[in-house]
């Protein structure tokens, strides 16, 4: 019965509600778009960032903790047995070796610092975690090759077939240089590491460095949901002679990105519960106001003031309901339209290239989205209900 009542009542001045509707579907809407945006930003940019740094890092027990004075004096020592072991979980996709080392890249001319990332070459080239610009990826048997990045390059005027001279500490203390073909260079997207970034294969790394360890085994699972669990399995095998770091933790500008999201879309979300609720007040009130005779009539008949309270109250929860189905249906064509729309964004701070528009649609963001345009139109209608519920019989009656 309040069902039908509260039906009729919010189709009696369709304009009024039709407005009211709208301004709830809006809000959905951009509910929607902006938790499908920030979604498929935060699945985008995990992702990317595994690639990059694997989904756990394993290092030799110890290394986290000592401030080491020369290269690689806790560096893994046999990493080929240990790679075998974790590589028959079958939860383990691939596992690769890394090194990281810094020194002076020089022209002959010109010296710069450089932050070289020792790789597999083939590992390297599946994980696409840089960009070629020019010329060819590092080949698989070529000690002496190495990508060097767009601001770098630039800065040594230097061209795939260039060589160059790489200069660093060896594991022992002393100097040690080593001359360098140019096979390509690349971006990451991130102009401060392209200023500086170097990748060369592990072995002309470990020539370089002198010595047959290396830094750390970067573990690449076949879903990120198993991290915890390789974790756990590997720290429990290896307890004493290794330590693992999670891709969460090494993720430092991911985590701020989420928190600038999470930020912005609780905003977002008291932004359209105080439009919301003024809206719905303000059709329940206007409601109120115009079938105040209807109401005094309604009480001097025997209609107890509750059912008169739930009435209106009833109204405001079918505003919410109705508002939010329409609110789904515009936000998820509205969704399909643009994916479909090849949008391309503008770069972020601290980035040289755009990134298309996506948003990625979520039965969660969705039911989100409905939860809350239901429940702030509920709300809303509390007070409005309880002022026509508490209305004096001979005041309503004698209304004009």
């Amino acid at each position: 019965m309040f069902t039908k009542l509260a039906l009729r009542n919010i189709f009696r001045n369709r304009r009024r509600s039709a407005i009211t509707l709208a301004v709830i579907v809006f809000g959905a809407v951009g509910l929607i778009l902006f938790g499908g945006y920030k979604a498929i930003t935060f699945r985008g940019l995990r992702e990317s960032t595994i690639r990059r740094i694997g989904h756990l890092q394993l290092f030799k027990a110890g290394y986290a903790k000592a401030e080491s004075q020369k290269p690689l004096e806790y560096g893994l020592e046999n990493a080929d047995a240990i790679r075998k072991e974790i590589e028959r979980d079958p939860r383990v996709r691939t596992t690769a070796a890394q090194i990281t080392l810094m020194g002076l890249i020089s022209n002959g001319d010109k010296s710069e610092t450089y932050i070289a990332t020792a790789v597999e070459p083939r590992k390297d080239r599946e994980s696409e975690s840089h960009r070629l610009v020019s010329g060819t990826q590092l080949p698989d048997h070529e000690l002496d090759a190495i990508l060097i990045g767009a601001g770098l390059a630039k800065s040594m005027k230097a061209k795939p077939g260039d060589y160059l001279t790489l200069m660093t500490t060896t594991v022992t203390g002393s100097l040690n240089a080593m001359d360098v073909r140019v096979a390509g260079v690349i971006t990451t997207g991130v102009r401060e590491y392209d200023d500086r970034a170097i990748k060369m294969p592990i072995e002309g790394a470990q020539q370089l460095l002198q010595t047959a360890k290396i830094e750390k085994l970067l573990v690449f699972l076949k879903t990120t949901e198993d991290t915890a669990a390789v974790e756990a399995s590997i720290r429990q095998k290896y307890a004493t002679t290794l330590e693992s770091k999670d891709w969460s933790q090494l993720a430092s500008f991911y985590h701020q990105v989420v928190m600038l999201y999470n930020g912005i879309f609780g905003f977002l979300g008291l932004i359209v519960f105080g439009t919301v609720v003024f809206s719905v007040a303000n059709t329940i009130v206007m409601s109120v106001f115009e079938r105040t005779r209807e109401i005094g009539t309604l009480l001097a008949v025997g209609t107890t003031r509750s059912k008169v309270w739930r009435m209106f109250f009833a109204e405001g929860f079918l505003i919410g309901v109705i508002g939010g189905l329409l609110g789904i249906l515009a936000g998820v064509a509205l969704a399909q339209l643009i994916n479909s729309g090849n949008v391309m964004l503008p770069p972020p701070p601290g980035y040289t290239r755009g990134y298309p528009l996506h948003i990625l649609l979520q039965p969660a963001v969705l039911v989100t989205s409905f939860v809350i345009s239901v429940i702030t139109a509920t709300l809303s209608a509390i007070f409005p209900a309880w002022k026509a519920s508490r209305m004096k019989i001979v005041d309503a009656l004698g209304h004009i």
